[in-house]
């Protein structure tokens, strides 16, 4: 029996940096997949721009090459490298390429996407390991903004992205920064441009910055360090790789960053008809596909009837938008099961009475095709509008029912011809859409006046919203509460409870109130919460819309304090792995009409917060427009054809109004495989628009290797 035999790939490596010649190096090559990490090739020598390597194929699929320069012609002087480890990166799938570019722009695309799975060693040598999970999709990212092979991806230099963000001109910047640190001119502080940007670049106390790719992976950990001051030492000096931040098209005080976020925007669902509009919620499948709950149809304020599949390099999946099964005006709600392999989806409904789905209930699909396994209406036992929703390890679906049929934003005022139901915690048990399977609580401790004694009630007016197990028999419920200044019986104060699932019944356990006092209405107790999650601790964190906030509550519903720090109307929270706090803020509407510009002027985009123990630390992060109006995927304005009035000339003219605003009103945050957070760009900056014409923003944003893969 004969032995099996090794096949190889030969390979072709092309160093390339702009009007630079290398002439000597070294270069690494790292297997990057757990069972598999290690050399695949030892520090080798080399000479001249390109070389060949031989690579066992089968074993290991993913690796990273790390390369060492040495000598090198820049402006026709020979230099060295000498004490400053300056060195390149590349990724690359060994079963689809014969030749990878390793160049500036490959390093700083492979290690903004494998951020998290990454660490660079004090020479420069950057080690990665992972799943092939974790390496497909921070790959599958990468080749968004650089390909393998050599050449910028279209999605990070074209529309969505391309001006219309400061993210294609920020890249371009970063490559910048590499020439410059290997040209390594003087800047205006007397410094070498290496050792100034190592110093400016974040880095833990006492563990100075010692190579480039070190100073860009830190700058993942904290990216607003001296973000402006890292910005100036381009300022002036030749774009080598041009399209860069100081070229935007924006006045020059609006080019400096405050942060140095690399983000991807996605705009399509793979239907030219059924674009994106209000998404909200955002889950992951087995296959790490992305299904994102959408709330309304582009160009109108009526409910949507699909809700979009990305895959994990937010492309369209190919049966992308998913319709039927009773999907109508799908809200917060998204989950999908343990096995990962159903998703379900909540019908709330928006809009006109002909557009609110009565009984709201759920949508389920089936994860490899998109098909509905749900019936035409949707599962319906005990349901009446549908908004948060989540499983617990046993498999049981917790589901929040909001039960409320006054109109929510952006319905026109009125009251919908159906009889409102009272706000329930709903679960199916096992996941099985039945009567005989379903437990519902629909009666709790109710305050309608912050000096008021709670009174067990059942009323609509709760409006509960989310609901999250803690996989321990409980679950911990948000409500957004009501006040009416006319009619007492329809307030009810925001709250938190705390409930128990004993046998088939659920048990208020412990209850919150909040004691938010409004500057609007002079009232205390009515706060506007929306998600809440668990930390590692066994803390509670809820967010509310009215008081710009996060609260903290101990596991019994007891206060423990405030995120009140550069937040601004959150409507999600999300934890990661190493406890870094991510808000949704929704934002303020204070829009105004510039120009023909109509944005919204307030702040807004995703509050991070890597130290929970010091709260004023918190930091936002959000997406400047590189100077190119917002589009939708189908060519139109984000505002299509409307027009507000003018005055040109002294007379009143219409015109046409325009949005530079890439990130809007966000409603919630996921964490992918990689470290990539997803980010629902749900309203569009200004509800002078989009009540009366158009709601809905216009997809996602994605913030490259911010946190911890889950």
């Amino acid at each position: 029996m004969s032995a099996n035999k090794t096949t190889t790939r030969t390979i072709r490596f092309a160093v390339d940096v702009r009007n630079v010649v290398v002439t000597a190096g070294a270069y690494e090559i790292l297997g990057i997949v757990d069972g598999h990490l290690g050399a695949a090739v030892h520090r080798t020598a080399f000479q001249g721009n390109a070389f060949n390597v031989e690579l066992a194929e089968g074993a290991c699929e993913y690796f990273a090459i790390t390369v060492f320069i040495h000598d090198y012609v820049i402006g026709g002087v020979h230099r060295s490298g000498g004490d400053r480890p300056i060195s390149l990166l590349a990724t690359f799938h060994l079963p689809d390429v014969d030749r990878v570019s390793v160049c500036p722009e490959s390093s700083i695309a492979s290690i903004y996407a494998f951020a998290r799975m990454s660490d660079v060693r004090d020479d420069g040598l950057v080690t990665m390991r992972g799943s092939a999970r974790n390496m497909k999709i921070a790959y599958g990212m990468k080749q968004n903004i650089y390909q393998t092979e050599g050449g910028v991806a279209d999605m990070i230099r074209q529309s969505p992205n391309g001006f219309e963000t400061n993210s294609y001109p920020m890249f371009n910047s970063l490559c910048n920064l590499f020439y410059y640190c290997l040209a390594n001119p003087a800047t205006d502080r007397g410094k070498p441009f290496y050792d100034q940007f190592l110093d400016y670049a974040w880095h833990e106390k006492g563990r100075p910055n010692t190579s480039f790719l070190g100073a860009v992976r830190n700058m993942l950990h904290d990216p607003f360090t001296n973000a402006r001051n890292i910005y100036r030492m381009l300022v002036g000096r030749e774009e080598v790789y041009p399209h860069s931040l100081t070229s935007m098209r924006v006045d020059d005080d609006k080019k400096a960053p405050d942060q140095w976020t690399l983000t991807l925007k996605s705009n399509s669902s793979g239907a030219r008809n059924f674009i994106p509009s209000g998404t909200a919620f955002v889950v992951f499948d087995a296959d790490d596909n992305a299904w994102v709950a959408n709330n309304f149809r582009a160009g109108s304020a009526f409910s949507g009837t699909h809700c979009l599949v990305y895959r994990y390099d937010a492309t369209p999946a190919s049966f992308s938008p998913v319709q039927g099964g009773g999907l109508l005006g799908v809200g917060f709600g998204a989950a999908i099961d343990p096995s990962r392999q159903y998703i379900s989806f909540g019908n709330f409904g928006w809009g006109p009475e002909l557009e609110n789905p009565q009984e709201g209930g759920i949508s389920r699909f089936h994860y490899k095709d998109g098909k509905p396994v749900s019936p035409s209406n949707g599962y319906t036992p005990g349901l009446s509008r549908v908004q948060g929703m989540n499983y617990d390890a046993s498999g049981n679906l917790w589901m929040a029912s909001v039960g409320c049929q006054d109109p929510f934003a952006p319905a026109p005022t009125g009251v919908y011809p159906f009889k409102s139901e009272p706000s329930a915690v709903v679960v199916y048990l096992n996941g099985e859409p039945t009567v005989e399977n379903m437990v519902i609580r629909d009666e709790f401790p109710v305050k309608r006046s912050a000096d008021a004694e709670p009174i067990p009630l059942r009323t609509p007016y709760l409006k509960i919203f989310d609901v999250v197990p803690d996989n321990r028999g409980n679950a911990y419920v948000s409500c957004i509460g009501n006040y009416d200044r006319q009619d007492r019986d329809k307030c009810a104060l925001s709250a938190v409870y705390k409930v128990a699932l004993e046998g088939r019944k659920l048990v208020v356990k412990h209850s919150w109130y909040s004691d938010y006092a409004s500057p609007i209405n002079g009232q205390v107790g009515f706060e506007s919460l929306r998600q809440l999650t668990i930390n590692a601790d066994g803390d509670v964190v809820v967010v509310g819309v009215a008081s710009s906030r996060a609260t903290v509550l101990s596991s019994e519903l007891e206060f423990k304090g405030y995120y009140d720090t550069n937040t601004h109307a959150p409507w999600g929270v999300k934890i990661d792995g190493k406890g870094t706090v991510f808000l949704a803020n929704f934002g303020h509407d204070a829009g105004s009409v510039r120009d023909g510009t109509l944005d919204l002027q307030a702040p807004f985009g995703v509050t991070m917060l890597r130290d929970p123990s010091n709260p004023s630390s918190a930091q936002l992060m959000t997406v400047p427009t590189g100077g190119s109006e917002v589009m939708l995927a189908n060519g139109h304005p984000l505002y299509g054809t409307q027009t507000r009035p003018a005055m040109h000339d002294g007379k009143p003219e219409p015109v046409r109004m325009k949005c530079f605003q890439p990130i809007m009103r966000l409603t919630s945050t996921n964490i992918d495989g990689a470290g990539n957070l997803w980010c629902m760009n749900n309203w569009k900056p200004s509800a002078v628009v989009d009540v009366a014409d158009n709601p809905g923003g216009d997809g996602v944003v994605i913030f490259l290797g911010i946190a911890e893969p889950e």
